[in-house]
């Protein structure tokens, strides 16, 4: 099985809807029935309040709303595995077969499978590094689990790098995944940052219409709301997502 042919089409697609429906063409054709894509930049995994952003088939949607209903994305072990830097394939119930489970992990992975009739999931990272996480998810529902060949796997582990791969390089398809960042800041927090990343110290801030005060506030809520990370890493983060082209 060929997956140079995705690249282009990929390409030739200019809204990200078209562009996830190469990749699920591409995935339903070796026997899958729904699958997931999603990038989770490193600030919204150390955000309480920012949900990931996911690219999902229409088969796929009652469980994926159900999960970020229920912020499952905080005790999911297959993030927590890739987060700590699991580059491999993940086949969801026997790797969970073999790994000690919160009770909380336990408790998603138990709804999955009897609640939403997943029979197999299969994850395919495509990143893990200060700038996030990424990957594939191809799912099967409600059928006999057989094995694999692992050329498909192969070849799907092929398709998954070269859709992440167009995501993270296009600023446009990335930014659909930055945006949840985006919109938990105020425009006043916004200003700060973009003060913070230029460089200047913040008693500069005044030309805009904020105090250094007020500016030094703002700042340490940014900080906690990432999960009290220091200043000098808030702006590694934001330079890594270059945050600045959307502020």
């Amino acid at each position: 099985m060929k997956h140079a042919g995705i690249a282009e089409k990929l390409y030739k697609k200019k809204h990200i809807d078209q562009k996830f429906q190469v990749l699920e063409e591409a995935v339903l054709n070796t026997g899958f029935d729904a699958l997931l894509y999603t990038f989770i930049p490193k600030l919204a995994l150390k955000s309480e309040s920012i949900k990931p952003v996911f690219q999902y088939s229409k088969r796929y949607k009652s469980f994926v709303e159900h999960y970020i209903e229920h912020g499952y994305d905080k005790h999911d072990f297959l993030i927590r595995l890739v987060e700590s830097g699991q580059m491999g394939i993940i086949d969801w119930w026997e790797v969970a077969e073999t790994i000690e489970l919160s009770s909380e992990e336990k408790h998603i992975n138990a709804v999955a499978r009897n609640d939403f009739g997943i029979t197999r999931g299969i994850s395919f990272p495509t990143l893990s590094n200060d700038a996030g996480i990424a990957g594939v998810c191809v799912i099967q529902l409600n059928r006999k689990v057989e094995p694999i060949n692992k050329e498909i796997l192969h070849y799907l582990k092929a398709c998954s790098k070269v859709y992440h791969d167009h995501m993270i390089v296009n600023q446009d398809d990335r930014y659909s995944f930055i945006l949840p960042i985006l919109e938990s800041l105020t425009p006043r927090k916004k200003a700060v940052l973009k003060h913070l990343i230029s460089g200047q110290p913040m008693k500069k801030i005044v030309e805009q219409d904020i105090s250094e005060r007020y500016a030094e506030k703002l700042l340490l809520e940014l900080r906690k709301s990432f999960g009290n990370i220091s200043k000098n890493e808030l702006i590694y983060l934001l330079g890594l997502l270059n945050i600045p082209e959307y502020l």
